[in-house]
């Protein structure tokens, strides 16, 4: 039995008069009203109506359940009210993961916009490069790089943000000590930081004008943060391979000088991974499109 509709079911009897009424009311039939009042009394353990040939009346237990019952149905439809308006307003606690660099440099940045757009909700970004477990973990969004494809759960749907391209940069005083590479086997001959995280940037993929070219940077000195490996360029000590929305600023004011520019990486898409569910939450949908206008400044 639905407590919730008998309860319903029970208050609309009461305003109405009687069975047949409420039965009208409701587009229902009397014998439904009937049976469904029947099983809410045999639930209680207590007769709610008295009935006579005259009609229906409350009993003792029937007046105490209505007054407590409508205090229930108020509580119940308040709360339905504040669900239905969080899917239309955002609102409450939003929690986000978001790779390392990206997080750092472009959602971090975002949020207090975000935040003076939409005042109802507050904001959790973890940022870490490991791969959360949304549903187990309570996130309502993840930031990935590459995984449209590769979503682990088919309750995962995933919308592309934004996308991101390697090359190679170093600093001018590190070319004027050490020269200008000419070729990929030249860098052999070079420093180059290394980012690598988990399986991610050990061989990158440079599309030429007529193949692919699959390239391993040596691994003499190897990191797991693009910051971290952007900083070290910045030394003049090293050169290296890496995101562009995370060097462009320092290429635009000579502070960096782009090496072999027909090497660059294939495109990659970073993507904002959410629950699938049959209606998003309001917070999470203008999060998404908040980025989105972010990022398409950029």
């Amino acid at each position: 039995m639905d407590r919730f509709k008998a309860i319903k079911v029970f208050q609309e009897v009461v305003s109405q008069g009687g069975f047949a009424a409420a039965a009208r009311r409701m587009n229902s039939s009397p014998p439904s009203v009937s049976r469904l009042i029947t099983e809410l009394e045999a639930d209680l353990g207590v007769r709610l109506f008295s009935r006579s040939s005259r009609g229906i009346s409350l009993t003792e237990e029937g007046e105490e359940f209505l007054r407590k019952g409508a205090v229930l149905v108020d509580e119940l439809d308040a709360v339905s009210e504040e669900i239905r308006e969080r899917r239309r307003v955002p609102a409450g606690h939003l929690r986000i993961s978001s790779v390392v660099a990206f997080g750092q440099e472009r959602i971090a940045p975002a949020i207090p916009g975000f935040m003076r757009k939409y005042p109802k909700v507050s904001v959790e970004l973890e940022i870490s490069n490991r791969k959360v477990d949304l549903i187990q973990e309570h996130f309502d969004l993840a930031v990935r790089i590459g995984t449209s494809g590769e979503l682990e759960s088919s309750s995962l749907k995933a919308r592309k943000i934004f996308s991101q391209r390697l090359f190679f940069v170093a600093t001018p005083e590190y070319l004027t000590r050490n020269g200008m590479p000419a070729s990929l086997e030249d860098l052999d001959h070079h420093l180059l930081v290394k980012q690598i995280s988990g399986s991610w940037g050990r061989t990158n993929q440079f599309p030429l004008s007529s193949e692919t070219v699959s390239y391993s940077l040596p691994e003499n000195f190897v990191v797991n943060s693009p910051n971290a490996a952007r900083n070290a360029i910045l030394t003049g000590g090293a050169m290296g391979l890496i995101a562009d929305y995370l060097i462009e600023d320092m290429i635009s004011d000579g502070r960096v000088v782009r090496i072999l520019p027909e090497y660059e990486t294939l495109e990659q898409p970073i993507y904002a991974v959410f629950v699938h569910r049959n209606f998003m939450p309001a917070k999470v949908r203008a999060f998404i499109d908040h980025m989105m206008e972010a990022l398409s400044k950029d």
